[in-house]
């Protein structure tokens, strides 16, 4: 079973929030204080039946509601504060999806000349339906009553199923905290389902087998059979590689009956003595919990369970590479049906997953929101994909610079760094070309959905392509965000004696001398020659350098941000400099 989407009201800082999970894996990003940890816990609250405390409702509430959608049933559950006492109540509310299968099942069955099986199933779906079923109920009755119940649905009635509970999730939740903390690893990766189990299991019904025992027994032998799978399976041989001395692992249960719970020694044996490993470095333990989380993903294929993987900032204090074969893993598990939700502020997994896949977290004046490409997903990720944006500025991003040219592109990034010292990537800022992209409507809802307008800029020239200008009117871009550079195209807004000084500059810089035709009086009578002929200027001007050094449009671009002076700047883009901070 999985989560396909939360809905939160009142709880800490998710006053009103909504967000839908992917089948697979889900980043969950976000700055400092945005409400990541509250997502995190309130999916505690979900999946792990964890209690509400006084200090989760949100400042001057007194209710927290929380909906969760899985395959079939809407979840409903609402706490109410009273002074220091908390109550909650829990309702379902089946899909129609749903129900449709459910009629055509109980449609299905003969009630005059049942199965066993189909009698059990009727039985158990009138139960869910919350409709009173006794030993010597008719099969009829029940099989009206549910159809009952269907058909309000479908005639725009609700229909509730109350005194329920949240449905049982198989899930790990790891931190960043027990990725450091191997016992507290072995426990949540390898125990917490068996702890599961037991606790639903039938004890001997004649009375000779205590429940402490029974566990007992239980216990010692998993934990046996973790030890004896260890070494059989290769683990053992991977952690050599970190503990070079190490000769064994043995799993010796510590269970504490009055707590019903099942805590795990770990023991890291060299030559038969055993070593600590809480002195070992933050590296070599995070080390061993990857190799030991790969380990689960292995053995994870042959899993019948789905199980959701909720982590929480996993990534700390790994290395590059470690994030990026962290990440790995993690994929390794949404590959097998399983669900895996992580919050993290890796900028390396960040960058590594598609858009689709991430949901950023926003929290203005105490409250979130979320950011994430609902629409259109697949198509959205290959056409942010096909322009190479990263993650980071799609989601982070200080400034978008959106342009239509490869020359004014690598002008104002060179011309940025030239004046800062520092990349426009370094702050933050990403200029896109979007010349050639066809789907510029795909573009422009990805980029409503993703990014405050307010932090969108364009840069055209008058001859804007139609693309460029349903762009304006998709984004909804004001006045002082367009900056209009150049009559027919970028290149004719800069002066004769611009172009043919950055040019020579740029020359002079790689050893190279300017062509006999390169001059300014050649510049200017090309230019006029373009103008009476309706002839592009830029594709012309390439002709005075013939002989040269090849000019390409990256290659002028450069040249001119390097180059330029600031008083040669036409206003526009001097305009636009000031916007972005230069």
């Amino acid at each position: 079973m999985q989560i396909k989407k939360l809905a939160i009201k009142g709880f800490r800082c998710l006053v009103d929030l909504s967000i839908d999970f992917e089948t697979g894996l889900t980043l969950i990003v976000g700055e400092n204080d945005s409400g990541k940890s509250s997502l995190i816990e309130s999916l505690k609250v979900v999946t792990q039946n964890k209690s509400i405390e006084l200090d989760d409702f949100h400042y001057n509430s007194n209710t927290i509601n929380m909906k969760i959608t899985v395959d079939n049933f809407t979840f409903e559950k609402e706490y109410t504060r009273d002074d220091d006492d908390i109550s909650s109540e829990l309702k379902a509310i089946p899909t129609q999806a749903y129900l449709q299968t459910v009629e055509e099942e109980v449609n299905s069955i003969d009630c005059d000349n049942p199965s066993p099986e189909q009698d059990t199933n009727l039985r158990d779906i009138a139960r869910r339906f919350s409709i009173q079923v006794r030993s010597d109920s008719k099969l009829l009755t029940l099989k009206t009553n549910i159809l009952s119940k269907i058909n309000s649905a479908e005639s725009g009635e609700k229909v509730i199923i109350e005194g329920i509970n949240f449905p049982d999730f198989d899930n790990i939740q790891l931190s960043g905290e027990q990725f450091e903390n191997v016992s507290s690893f072995f426990k949540e990766v390898f125990l917490r389902e068996k702890q599961t189990d037991i606790w639903r299991e039938q004890i001997s019904e004649t009375g000779d087998v205590t429940l402490e025992g029974f566990v007992r027994s239980r216990i010692q032998s998993y934990s046996e059979e973790i030890t004896s799978k260890i070494s059989e399976t290769g683990l053992l041989g991977k952690m050599q590689l970190f503990l070079g001395g190490l000769s064994n692992i043995v799993v010796e249960p510590l269970f504490e009956p009055r707590g019903l719970d099942i805590n795990p020694k770990v023991k890291f044996l060299e030559n038969g003595q055993e070593i600590s490993i809480d002195k070992k470095g933050l590296g070599t333990k995070r080390r061993i919990t990857m190799a030991l989380l790969e380990f689960k993903k292995d053995q994870a294929q042959s899993h019948d369970k789905n199980t959701i993987y909720l982590l929480d900032e996993p990534d700390t204090h790994l290395h590059v590479r470690a994030q990026l074969e962290l990440l790995k893993i993690l994929e390794g598990f949404s590959e097998q049906n399983h669900q895996v939700i992580c919050a993290t502020h890796s900028p390396f997994i960040i960058n590594a997953v598609k858009p689709s896949q991430i949901r950023l977290l926003n929290n203005d004046q105490n409250q979130s929101t979320i950011k994430n490409l609902g629409h259109k997903k697949d198509r959205s990720n290959e056409i942010l994909r096909f322009l190479g944006i990263e993650n980071t500025y799609l989601f982070f991003a200080r400034h978008i610079i959106v342009v239509e040219g490869e020359t004014e592109e690598n002008l104002i990034s060179a011309y940025y760094e030239r004046t800062k010292g520092k990349s426009l990537e370094a702050l933050l800022m990403k200029v896109i070309n979007v010349e050639g992209i066809e789907n510029i409507v795909g573009f422009a809802r990805a980029m409503a959905e993703l990014q405050d307008k307010e932090n969108v800029y364009l840069l055209l020239d008058n001859d804007a392509s139609d693309n460029l200008r349903r762009l304006i009117r998709r984004v909804n871009l004001q006045t002082d965000q367009q900056y209009f550079v150049g009559t027919k195209e970028f290149e004719d807004a800069f002066s004769d004696e611009t172009l043919y000084s950055c040019w020579c500059q740029y020359l002079q810089s790689v050893n190279k001398q300017p062509p006999s035709r390169w001059s300014v009086q050649e510049i200017c009578g090309l230019r006029q020659a373009c103008i009476d002929e309706d002839k592009k200027f830029s594709s012309e001007l390439r002709s005075l350098n013939s002989g040269g050094k090849k000019m390409t449009k990256p290659l002028f671009g450069k040249a001119l941000g390097n180059y330029i002076d600031d008083a040669s700047i036409p206003q526009q883009l001097s305009l636009l400099f000031q916007s972005i901070g230069v």
